[in-house]
């Protein structure tokens, strides 16, 4: 009787599963909460450096853009510089983008306004969206790891929303459930928790998404090292071979866009880049769903004019398409203005729950002689220093990009906005993570004069 008695108990699910969830907000949450903030900024970048840049604001023009007469332009403005990038304006309001590099190396973003046809601005090509698609992305490169490392945390991100599942009962009966205690750790704990439910087909989209980026960056790195479908580049599957017309004259870049327009007759051109490895290379959108502009490509011989690859997003396999697809989803740019709030909204949440979770457990162990998570406070100074060792890499980013006097680089000059909102938000990111880690360093000190006194 006392063997069947012993196989009859079973451990409780809610304390394994509550485990679980503790111990990745822990030890990981801060780390999570730095790709999450981060990643929702990153959502709405573009929209903040519209706001911040009057050069890139325009009054409402046509939407249909004329190519051919902004690449005259910008040739004649910039005859001893190379136009790298051509990008039709994102919307009505806002001015076409062209990459341009200065003789002195140096790389700028110049302005078009589509309706009169003239130069509005230029800036240094280091906006606030770039610094937050490169922090959010790859810590800058943190050292050649910084990608792996955002995008390993997939994994706990899904795994965090999978435990909870294992100790909130009836969990989908709690979507309107919000309870307000007595002390302010219930009132947050409920919070946290219909917070939690509401943002769950965020949380799985998220972690979908990063999880295919691991995959990516394993491939990359540790497998074949492909990272397109096709491309002039070695990390294509099927690497076009540059032209073989060096030293012929060029076709001039109106007549090639002209070749694009005839050949692919469906797509609304949204980027050039008039040498891509020797080729016009054409990229926009067609009548597909859910697919970056580079899904519909063009490279094209400048020198003959013969079309060297023409890439429709409908022949795709699945593979090809999911990959064309993915970041559409993971910073909701599928809608417009709308979805990106959306998502920058979510984005905040998910970075909100990590902070909620941190400051539960914080009070919670206040009254217990010895904290549940031991080396919680080590965890947490790692996670602080882990994105502030970037900073050395930004410092060089930003020398890189401002060009060379006298064969010596130069600090790019950021527009006064930029500069201010960039640090702005180092600063107050920098507040929470060392309230986060003060909170923990806490427990610890607690701990330690309890053990004293007994």
């Amino acid at each position: 009787m006392l063997r069947h008695l012993k196989m009859s108990v079973k451990l409780p699910v809610k304390p394994i599963g509550f485990d679980w969830h503790s111990w990745i907000g822990v030890y990981l949450g801060l780390m999570l909460f730095s790709i999450c903030w981060s990643g929702s900024f990153a959502t709405m970048s573009s929209e903040i450096d519209w706001l911040l840049m009057a050069e890139s604001r325009v009054s409402a023009a046509d939407e249909k853009f004329d190519f051919s007469s902004a690449f005259r332009i910008m040739e004649s403005r910039y005859p001893n510089a190379k136009i790298e990038l051509g990008e039709a304006p994102a919307n009505r309001f806002s001015a076409a983008r062209f990459t341009v590099k200065m003789p002195d190396g140096g790389r700028h973003f110049v302005y078009l306004d589509p309706a009169t046809q003239e130069v509005t601005g230029s800036q240094s090509i280091f906006t606030v969206q770039r610094f937050f698609r490169e922090f959010h992305e790859a810590f800058f490169g943190l050292y050649g790891v910084g990608k792996f490392l955002v995008c390993l945390f997939a994994i706990p991100l899904f795994l965090s929303m999978l435990s909870a599942f294992y100790f909130y009962k009836r969990w989908w009966q709690r979507f309107f459930q919000l309870r307000v205690g007595k002390t302010k750790i219930s009132l947050w704990s409920s919070l946290h928790k219909l917070a939690g439910l509401w943002s769950l087909w965020f949380v799985l989209l998220m972690a979908l998404t990063g999880a295919w980026y691991l995959f990516e960056e394993t491939r990359y790195k540790l497998g074949d090292e492909k990272f397109a479908l096709v491309d002039v580049y070695p990390l294509a599957v099927h690497q076009i071979l540059e032209p073989r017309e060096t030293g012929q004259q060029r076709l001039a870049v109106s007549d090639l866009i002209e070749i694009a327009r005839s050949v692919r007759p469906d797509m609304k051109i949204t980027t050039i880049q008039p040498d891509r490895a020797g080729f016009f290379y054409v990229i926009g959108q067609s009548d597909d769903v859910l697919v970056r502009d580079r899904a519909n490509k063009l490279f094209i011989n400048p020198h003959s004019g013969a079309i060297a690859f023409d890439q429709h997003a409908d022949d795709l396999s699945a593979y090809w398409r999911w990959s064309e697809t993915a970041d559409i989803l993971h910073f909701g740019a599928f809608a417009g203005l709308a979805s990106k709030i959306i998502w920058f909204v979510f984005g905040l949440i998910l970075s909100g729950l990590s902070l909620s979770g941190a400051w539960l457990y914080v009070q919670k162990q206040r009254n217990k002689k010895r904290p549940k998570w031991p080396q919680a406070d080590l965890a947490a100074g790692i996670a602080l220093l882990v994105p502030v060792s970037a900073s050395p890499i930004v410092w060089v980013y930003l020398h890189r990009v401002g060009g060379k006097i006298d064969g010596q680089y130069r600090m790019a000059e950021l527009p006064d906005g930029v500069a201010a909102f960039i640090i702005g938000w180092a600063v107050v990111t920098m507040i929470i993570k060392l309230l986060w880690v003060i909170g923990i360093f806490s427990l610890r000190r607690k701990t330690i004069v309890q053990n004293c006194k007994a």
